[in-house]
């Protein structure tokens, strides 16, 4: 059920590594679909993406990207409902074969690539998990899932796109407040490196609080932090208000809200 994306074997790879029954109490039965993500380039992927998902999930991929795209999608078939048998092993075959096609299909179209609604797909469940859990102060829950959801959508977009820089920012934030975390500073040194050339004044609003978030961690770490200082010094006399900023994490929520809302 494995798709390759792109020639010579090289590109994105979509499988459907399993398929199970979930008969938790407050919810009915239904079937999680167990879809891996890797990235070929020659060598293969040593730490592919792993996520979970329903035939809601794709159903609803499908029939959004049909509303926005549909010329590109008008070729595309999906797996139907069924009154019965939704647990037959033939049809979990089919339906998984199905969902990697349509998988396929959207990454070689550059439109449907770049869509909201796939990114939606992509990270919304465990975007909203990650969410709670930073409410409830529990970073160090968080952490691993954020950390999947930007070498995910690392694999899916370009290495500077807003979907990526926003979770490598809400990443990097994570880790201030988890004590002694070691992957703190080369989350750091990465969002810097990625941020250098960005244009796109909604992610603008995150430089000043990025700054300040890699200041700290340099700092922590014991590197000299007089560089980034003086970056924000300059960025103050250019009439920038540098102490009036918000948190890191504060400001990836909000730019977020503006081009990537969840509802």
């Amino acid at each position: 059920m494995t798709q390759i994306l792109g020639s010579d074997k090289q590109g994105l790879v979509f499988e459907i590594i399993s398929a199970r029954i979930s008969e938790e109490i407050e919810e009915r039965k239904h079937v999680i679909y167990t879809l891996q993500v890797r990235f070929i380039s020659g060598n293969d992927d040593l730490s592919p993406s792993v996520i979970e998902r329903r035939y809601t999930h794709f159903l609803n991929l499908y029939n959004d990207l049909r509303k926005e795209q549909p010329q590109l999608m008008a070729s595309i078939a999906f797996p139907k409902k069924v009154l019965l048998g939704n647990f037959d092993n033939e049809l979990i075959s089919t339906r998984s074969t199905g969902f990697e096609s349509l998988l396929k299909h959207i990454t070689m179209e550059s439109k449907l690539r770049s869509s909201n609604s796939l990114l939606k797909f992509l990270q919304e469940v465990e975007l909203l998990k990650a969410k709670d859990l930073l409410d409830k102060k529990d970073h160090d829950l968080a952490y691993p899932i954020l950390e999947n959801n930007f070498k995910l959508l690392n694999k899916v977009f370009t290495d500077r796109s807003p979907a990526v820089l926003l979770a490598l920012c809400r990443l990097l934030a994570c880790t201030l407040s988890i004590p002694g975390m070691p992957h703190s500073l080369k989350w750091a040194d990465l969002t810097l490196h990625r941020y250098e050339g960005v244009s796109d004044s909604d992610l603008l609003q995150l430089y000043v609080p990025l700054l300040q978030t890699c200041a700290r961690v340099w700092w922590q770490n014991g590197r000299n932090k007089d560089e980034l200082e003086q970056r924000l010094a300059t960025l103050q006399k250019q009439g920038v208000k540098v102490g009036e900023s918000m948190s890191l994490m504060d400001a990836v929520n909000s730019v977020e809200e503006k081009i990537f809302p969840l509802n």
